[in-house]
């Protein structure tokens, strides 16, 4: 009886220390604590150059080219140039002009000074501005470089488990949660071994689910801040925060091998318990490799190819069988049976010509033979493979090479890494591969040969070479494309021998700038190889026809390789429901495996009256992509500010190591995104540690947005049109000619249209401040700006010379590459890639812009613009206060004192009424309110949509948004439903 009543009291004490835990309202929402970044103690932030950069910037110094920079009076620029600089800079005095000798044109660099500091515009001869800068801060400066501004007003999360008690992720502690009730505050046991990310440089977290009895948050951060990789060093936790203040936690810890990042077991779980004088560990199971077999994958009938006997041969037809764990990334040499290492993110198998083939990433897969066990050469070789090319390769790639050589030469002249023309060193060894152009290149000894015929992409192609006798000759699909005459033995250098991957950093071709912004790295074939052989004779041309012609596919399987297309995420189609939802979205998989993101790496906002979306990709860094119907994709700029190695801007950070978005607010009313990214360089310089940009997107259910850029830095550009084009589609397939149309205010339109090869058109609509984008599409996507921003069409500078159209660009060293450059032009359409048209000194006008979709003619664009520019007065408040008319949200803000208010708006033709948003702070009441105007309740939830968030302060905040235009008074009332 003792025994049993014990167990009751220690029952009830339980459920009565529960009931504690949980009195008041459970939830979760973003708000910015008070707490100073401590930037002056993030060494780890890199702002200085290292040695091999320095020594870049000093040999550039004198370099043969440097004379193209000539020092000129402001009197002897061209007429245009002039009027548009002292039409920017009226009163300034002037500092320095300079002009540029382009391979493509001149340029002119006039500098003032402004304030007390440098301001300046890069120009063509032709007044259109290319560039602008400026070297001061705004008026947070002072506070930025302490630390104190450089986060956003969302910065930190807290959760509210009880009334007095929180659990809270804060930047002041790398976003590691701490647990605060009245007895005191806790931090949460780390987990994961780390360094210290005081400044928050790559830890941040996210409300990804807010419900009643649950929330979800995520926490993300990378451990080892002295060799950050946003690839595969990122740690990913999940804390499910009940609401009786029971926490499970999941640690996901970045790994090399993507089979082991993707291993259902390998990942740590703790189960907490939030007491209110601490934190209880109820349960804790750490990650481990379940190690199980890699199954096999349908291949292609097995084929006899043997015409002689090499001395090396990879059939790569493991993957026609079900492996070992430990031979997951094995493949064997079949004539020593030797296993080398496949080196990458994963052994990826496909169907080959014959059974099973390897996939390549272009970056990291490689097949390995060490050297010391690669077979003996003399004066005579043979190689050949099978290949399918993803993508033609960012400069010379190899199929199969044991050499140290230059991997090719580099538009504008062959230059070292200082900038000087040089003579390619052709090095030693033997090199079968593919050029930037898709061309097959042969080397041998320095000896080069190269092939005439061009390589499809996705298709299956057969290239050998042979060496000896006096001759080298290349072959493609059986014939020969190519010979030079060559002999000699063949000095092999002692490293080992690769298939798929240089084994040295290279640059790209076709740089858009100089080579400190254009940055070596090693890369390689992005596709399928399959049936590598290397012989220590010469072969003939006979030989080599029958060895194409034993393994030559049929049509539809050369044709169809098995090797997936690229298709952007653009997520088109109507939803069924407005708002926004965290997705992992698919580009394509010799991309996707480069990464280890987490279960909600990119945000997809959908509509259920359009079938658009607005699309953050981590392919392009987070920002927002502007989909239409059928999946084209404007793009916009960011914070751009100059550095070491080119551009600053989030076009840089590739591995997204610093760019990231939040889901602030989703209801069927609008939805709130938070974009933050640093303005760093391609090398991950910052030029200064508080070079950050919050920005704030507020979506509406009728496809219009308001972005809103805040950035820590000064004034820095951020705005210009740029559209993608799909791989396998060039620029005029998806936009028009006739690209942009512009309207004013006033209603007066104006088409604009871009003329082969390099024609401009000039803006000359007065006042100018909205645009639309015109692709080959139903919806076209526009944009509306500030009354008195420029908008100014470009593209006569940085036009491939590998395209047949007018735009600036394309180029493709963004979205999705990899590759460390600030500039790299297309040289076909084999890659995603982006053209500019239009650029606008909005940054000069409030840094906000309305973005959005629009099916009819851009002068419907109108009334929205004049409602935006010149919001009609809000007069006769009752219930609650007038906080004026919010741009950035594209809203009226009231503060309710009541749970009734009413209040007139005075619309009119020239500031007419148009499908307004009203933010309702201090709402008292928890369900959907009752609208009416003029009188009349507003029924459909399609015409009064609303939604009940957090504030930053925890208080409840309605969101009103009215489908309903109006050029005549209104007077509207927002009652709190009482039924």
């Amino acid at each position: 009886m003792k025994t049993r009543t014990a167990f009751v009291i220690a029952v009830v004490s339980v459920l009565v220390l529960n009931c504690a835990v949980v009195a008041g309202e459970f939830y979760a929402y973003y708000t910015r604590l008070p707490y100073a970044i401590p930037l002056d103690q993030a060494d780890y932030m890199k702002t200085e150059p290292d040695a091999e950069s320095r020594a870049i910037l000093e040999a550039m110094e004198t370099a043969e080219d440097e004379d193209r920079l000539e020092e000129i009076d402001f009197d002897d620029l061209p007429e245009p140039v002039r009027t548009v600089a002292r039409r920017e800079y009226p009163n300034e005095p002037l500092i320095g002009v300079e002009r540029v000798q382009e391979d493509d044109g001149v340029l002119y660099i006039v500098m003032f000074e402004v304030g007390g500091v440098e301001a300046g515009l890069e120009l063509t001869p032709d007044g259109d501005i290319v560039d602008r800068w400026k070297d001061d801060e705004d008026e947070e400066g002072g506070g930025d470089r302490a630390g104190e501004g450089i986060a956003g007003k969302y910065a930190d999360i807290v959760v509210n488990v009880a009334d007095g008690r929180r659990l809270v992720f804060a930047g002041e502690f790398s976003y590691l949660p701490y647990w605060e009730t009245e007895n005191g505050d806790w931090l949460v046991e780390e987990i994961m071994p780390r360094q210290e990310d005081v400044a928050c440089a790559y830890s941040y977290a996210r409300i990804i689910e807010n419900r009643p009895d649950a929330v979800l948050i995520h926490r993300r951060s990378i451990p080892d801040l002295d060799s950050p990789n946003g690839l595969t060093g990122e740690v990913h936790e999940y804390y499910r925060i009940h609401k009786d203040g029971r926490v499970t936690r999941r640690i996901k810890s970045g790994t090399d091998k993507l089979v082991d990042y993707q291993d259902p077991a390998n990942e740590t779980v703790q189960t907490l318990m939030l007491e209110p004088d601490g934190i209880e560990q109820l349960a804790f199971a750490p990650a481990r490799l379940s190690k199980e077999k890699q199954a096999a994958v349908p291949g292609a009938l097995v084929k006899s190819s043997l015409i002689d006997s090499p001395v090396a041969w990879w059939r790569f037809d493991e993957g026609l069988t079900d492996r070992r764990y430990e031979r997951k990334d094995l493949t064997r040499e079949s004539r020593s049976g030797i296993d080398c290492v496949v080196d990458g993110n994963i052994t990826l198998w496909k169907k080959g010509v014959s059974g099973t083939a390897l996939a390549f990433d272009g970056y990291h897969s490689a097949v390995r033979l060490p050297h010391e066990d690669t077979p003996k050469i003399g004066d005579e070789l043979t190689l050949e493979a099978w290949v399918v090319l993803g993508a033609y390769p960012w400069n010379w790639a190899p199929l199969i090479h044991q050499s140290v050589m230059d991997v090719g030469p580099i538009e504008r002249g062959v230059y070292d890494e200082h900038g000087r023309h040089i003579k390619r060193r052709p090095g030693r060894g033997h090199y079968l591969g593919i050029d930037g152009y898709g061309y097959p290149v042969f080397a041998v000894n320095g000896h080069e040969a190269r092939g005439k015929t061009q390589l499809s992409t996705y298709r299956w192609t057969h290239i050998a070479a042979t060496y000896g006798k006096g001759k080298m000759t290349l072959y493609v699909d059986g014939k020969s494309c190519a010979t030079a005459t060559a002999n000699g033995a063949i000095d092999v250098p002692a490293v080992d021998l690769l298939i798929g991957l240089n084994n040295q950093p290279g640059r790209a071709t076709d740089p858009v700038r100089s080579p400190i912004c254009h940055m070596p790295v090693v890369y390689g074939i992005e596709g399928l190889i399959d049936e590598v052989k290397l012989y220590d004779k010469a072969l003939s041309g006979a030989l080599i026809e029958e060895s194409y012609v034993r393994l030559q596919p049929d049509f539809a399987s050369r044709h169809g390789p098995d090797l997936e297309p690229r298709t952007l995420p653009g997520e088109t189609g109507m939803a069924q429901a407005f708002g926004a939802t965290y997705r992992t979205l698919a580009y394509h998989p010799l991309w996707d495996n480069l990464w280890r993101p987490s279960d909600y790496a990119d945000l997809v906002v959908k509509f259920d009256t359009i079938p658009a979306s607005v699309v953050y990709w981590r392919g392009a860094n987070g920002a927002a992509g502007w989909v239409t119907e059928n999946n084209k994709w404007m793009e916009d700029q960011s914070c751009e500010v100059g550095g070491l190695h080119g551009c600053s801007e989030h076009m840089s950070d590739k591995e997204c190591r610093h760019a990231h978005v939040r889901l602030i607010e989703s209801t069927d009313a609008r939805v709130v995104v938070h974009w933050r990214y640093a303005s760093i360089d391609v090398d991950y310089l910052f030029p200064q540690l508080h070079f950050w940009a919050d920005e704030y997107h507020t979506i509406y259910p009728d496809g219009t947005a308001v972005r809103k850029v805040r950035f820590r830095g000064g004034s820095a550009g951020w705005q210009d049109v740029q559209f993608f084009s799909q791989p396998g589609t060039h620029p005029l397939e998806n936009i028009h000619l006739q690209a942009l149309s512009l309207a004013n205010l006033d209603g007066q339109v104006l088409h604009l249209t871009w003329k082969p090869p390099n024609q401009v058109p000039r803006n000359t609509l007065p006042d100018a401040c909205i645009e639309q984008v015109n692709f080959r599409s139903d919806y076209k996507v526009f944009l509306i700006f500030q009354e008195g921003t420029r908008i100014g069409p470009w593209g006569t500078q940085e036009q491939s010379r590998h395209t047949n159209d007018p735009f600036a660009g394309p180029w493709n060293h963004w979205p999705t590459s990899q590759i460390p450059s600030d500039g790299r032009f297309a040289v076909s359409n084999d890659r995603l890639t982006h053209a500019a048209i239009a650029a606008s000194d909005v940054h000069q006008h409030g840094n906000m812009a309305i973005y959005g979709f629009n099916k009819e003619d851009i002068s419907a664009l109108v009334p929205l613009a004049r409602f935006w520019n010149r919001p009609p007065r809000l007069s006769d408040i009752q219930g609650g206060a007038n906080q004026g008319y919010d741009q950035a949200q594209r809203a009226y803000v009231l503060n309710a004192s009541r749970p009734r208010l009413s209040f007139t708006i005075r619309a009119s033709e020239r500031s007419p009424l148009v499908n307004p948003a009203f933010v309702v702070k201090n709402w008292e009441a928890s369900q959907r309110a009752v609208v009416s105007i003029n009188g009349q309740e507003v029924s459909g939830e399609r015409e009064c949509r609303q939604g009940i968030v957090r504030d930053t302060d925890g208080k409840r905040m309605l969101i009103v948004w009215v489908n309903r235009q109006s050029n005549e008074q209104v007077t509207i009332v927002i009652s709190a439903n009482t039924s």
